[in-house]
């Protein structure tokens, strides 16, 4: 476990040098995200202009939950896209085989073994909206409220991985199947409270595929005083998650066949 996880610390070291020896692209990283946000603060705002209340989260509430959305974007975007959104290709031209012969777990490195620094821009403005949310809400904060956040965060995060993993590995049963556009569109889903949503949808983005644990639960928990038990479930979905995608992952890897043999 030690060395897998200098392993990676080595990794992210090489990818933040790439990154840094282009200046240019971290500017340009830094105003496309602020224009991202500010366009998706302004559309909310917009909204708010005819109502005081979005599936019974005021204004400031809102903003906090769009502001972890980013904050999970961003994650998923520097850690796990750069890998996962090329890695159909790799299967089709075979080299994904160089990635099984490495020592260290193929699902890893397929998974996490490049990073786009540069992303981390996101998760830096998405913590600046969601500061301006919960002052615009004007609700008291609590330590246990921003612990249990913070861990809610870390399990949407691990969450994204697993269900990423399990989307990209559709390409062991089905060479031509991508399902990287399906993915992002269900995604989307998750900037807004579910209980915008109606109940048959809403059901679907809870326990289905449960977009609402990317941000919904999180801000409900930091910004409303939602309840704790959302960590202990929280905690066990994105376990069970990341349990079937290895399980998915296994089982493709046993039909998978050289490309290149």
């Amino acid at each position: 476990m030690v060395k897998t996880i200098r392993l990676f610390g080595v990794l992210f070291s090489m990818s933040v040098r790439r990154s840094v020896t282009f200046r240019a692209d971290l500017l340009f990283e830094f105003v496309v995200t602020v224009v991202a946000g500010a366009a998706s603060l302004a559309a909310l705002g917009v909204v708010y202009t005819r109502t005081d209340s979005l599936g019974g989260w005021s204004a400031g509430e809102a903003i906090a939950l769009l502001g972890t959305f980013q904050i999970v974007s961003g994650l998923r975007a520097a850690l796990v896209e750069p890998n996962l959104q090329w890695f159909g290709e790799q299967v089709k031209n075979g080299q994904f085989d160089a990635l099984l012969i490495q020592p260290a777990p193929a699902i890893l490195l397929a998974s996490l073994g490049t990073y786009a620094p540069l992303a981390l821009v996101q998760v830096a403005s998405g913590f600046g909206v969601v500061f301006y949310g919960l002052a615009h809400a004007a609700v008291g904060v609590t330590v246990v409220g921003v612990v249990g956040w913070l861990i809610l965060v870390v399990t949407a995060t691990m969450l994204t991985w697993a269900t990423r993993v399990l989307f990209s590995s559709v390409v062991f049963w089905a060479l031509g199947l991508s399902l990287d556009v399906v993915y992002d569109a269900v995604w989307q889903f998750g900037r807004y409270p579910v209980q915008l949503y109606a109940t048959p949808l809403r059901l679907l983005l809870s326990y289905g595929f449960p977009v609402a644990l990317v941000a919904t639960v999180p801000a409900d928990v930091l910004a409303r005083g939602g309840g704790l038990v959302a960590l202990p479930v929280s905690v066990a979905v994105a376990g069970g998650a990341c349990g079937i995608a290895l399980w998915v992952w296994r089982a493709g890897l046993r039909r998978y066949t050289s490309a290149t043999s």
